[in-house]
């Protein structure tokens, strides 16, 4: 099969169908008997994604300003997106040690244990997608990504 496609058209394809899978894992937390347990948002569900992945650079926990530009949203906005999440025992906020003005943000165990359950999903279902590549294909795919990573 040979694809006339440009770079930029399959590389945001690929980014479209990642983000769909992603936001179906935080839908299917919201099923009858998770809902009672998590009861997220998709937005809310993207917040401990961004919060966790930002949190590998920063353990101590990361400002407002710089999750809300990840979220692309605004600072308020995102202060009422973490206030409502600091209720529902997913996160908290802590006073920055170099800024008494600032505060950090960081994923409570329950925050941890959700991301881990959404992303358990969502690793599942890319495996199950994979599976309809050859491994020949699932080798040019690793070697693209390696590529494309430097």
């Amino acid at each position: 099969m040979v694809c006339n496609k440009s770079p930029h058209v399959l590389f945001r394809k690929l980014l479209e169908i990642l983000d769909d899978m992603r936001r179906d894992s935080i839908k299917a937390i919201n099923a009858p008997v998770q809902k009672k347990m998590y009861g997220l948002t998709v937005r809310q569900g993207s917040a401990i994604s961004q919060l966790k992945l930002m949190q590998e650079d920063a353990p101590e926990g990361v400002s407002l300003k710089s999750l809300a530009q990840r979220m692309q949203m605004t600072i308020p906005a995102t202060s009422l997106l973490v206030e409502v999440m600091v209720s529902k025992g997913f996160m908290e906020r802590n006073p920055n040690p170099n800024d008494r003005r600032a505060v950090c943000i960081k994923l409570t165990e329950r925050g941890l244990s959700l991301f881990d359950d959404v992303y358990a999903r969502f690793h599942d279902e890319i495996d199950r997608r994979a599976q309809a590549l050859t491994q020949e294909e699932l080798n040019a795919f690793s070697c693209i990504v390696e590529k494309m990573s430097k």
